[in-house]
């Protein structure tokens, strides 16, 4: 990352609107970009809660990922006790709030959402990335069906075979081997991760409700979950091999892509970059900057607004849900939803109800 600057560099460009969403590591807040008149997510990382080696890993790997359903990270914006992440704003919701007046979805609405959400992790496995904290309020989708898997701060890239001991997620939607205090394959924790996010969405219940990170490894490998009568074999057979105790036996992601319930995924296509990159440059030339000026930055890929602005006007070129969205000239979007971007934190509490008449959130305590 750049080294630190002045304070009041993030109002030089952007302009602050109002906060989507807060937690115990920062909060994150909806702001304009002047240059572009864009509408910007600022994810505000305060360094007294936040570990350096933490905010430089969710910037790696935010920087090394461009996929569509992954929200677009543009910028990072370092100060001496502040870093502020300058990513993609979804106007629409997260999928804990889209569900709250509902009990449940049925499975032809699930399929759109859950194929999306499944081509994202995909991309992130292929790279060996994983997410660790997959939830409902990490997946938001906008007014078009759009969905965009959201906040890295507990992703890690892993090495073939690499192993992970940092006890860390959401208590409802960890794997039991986590559960466990054990050595972990992360991947393999996300796998089970989709298996309770797929449930929920089909049945409006987690599959485990438990407390304590020791009850819920408890009734896990005790108990079987309740299967509704309403779902169909295929999708049953889906959760079960997902929901897999046994990690070794639970399925991977490529063999997740395969199964009947899903369907045909749409392949994820990198834009025509070429001409992008000319409708970009024309675009920032008008702005006043140079041809000479851009393809230094970009060549030297140091953090600054004019790279913001680039990426920020690559996103809206290529993009068909950014070109979509309405440009911030006063106040915010018209008819945005407001919407949580969840913060990282090292454990936390399910936001959505685990039955109809239990509306509020119980505190988990974080693992010691």
């Amino acid at each position: 990352m750049a080294r630190p600057v002045e304070e009041n560099i993030l109002e030089k460009n952007f302009m602050t609107l109002t906060s989507l969403g807060s937690g115990a590591f920062g909060e994150v807040k909806l702001a304009c970009h002047l240059p572009t008149h864009t509408h910007v997510a600022v994810k505000v990382l305060e360094k007294t809660k936040n570990s350096l080696a933490d905010i430089i890993t969710e910037v790696e790997i935010l920087q090394s990922v461009k996929h569509r359903n992954i929200v677009n990270f543009f910028h990072v914006i370092d100060t001496s006790s502040t870093t502020y992440l300058i990513m993609e704003y979804v106007s629409g919701k997260d999928l804990e709030y889209f569900l709250r007046e509902r009990d449940f979805l049925e499975e032809n609405e699930v399929r759109p959402i859950f194929q999306q959400v499944v081509s994202g992790v995909h991309f992130l496995h292929q790279k060996r990335i994983a997410h660790r904290d997959i939830k409902l309020e990490n997946i938001l989708i906008d007014r078009a069906g759009n969905v965009k898997l959201c906040d890295f701060g507990m992703a890690r890239q892993l090495a073939e075979g690499q192993m992970l001991e940092e006890f860390c997620g959401t208590l409802v939607y960890l794997a039991p081997e986590i559960l466990a205090r054990k050595p972990y394959d992360g991947l393999a924790g996300d796998m089970w991760s989709l298996g309770v996010l797929l449930f929920v969405l089909v049945t409006g219940q987690f599959p485990y409700r438990e407390s304590t990170f020791e009850g819920m490894y408890r009734v896990i490998n005790t108990t079987n979950y309740p299967i509704p009568y309403h779902l169909s074999k295929p999708c049953i057979i889906l959760i079960e091999q997902l929901l897999m105790v046994p990690n070794q036996h639970r399925i991977i992601i490529c063999q997740l892509q395969e199964r009947q319930w899903l369907g045909n995924i749409k392949q994820h296509v990198a834009p025509e970059t070429k001409e992008i990159l000319s409708k970009v440059m024309e675009t920032m030339c008008t702005m006043g900057y140079t041809h000479g000026e851009i393809v230094s930055s970009l060549k030297h890929k140091q953090p600054s607004n004019l790279t913001a602005t680039f990426n920020i006007l690559n996103l809206s070129c290529g993009d068909s849900h950014q070109k979509n969205q309405e440009p911030c000239l006063n106040g915010n979007p018209e008819g945005a939803f407001r919407l949580q971007l969840p913060l990282k934190r090292k454990a936390s509490e399910p936001a959505f109800p685990t039955n109809k008449g239990d509306r509020k959130r119980r505190k988990i305590h974080h693992a010691q």
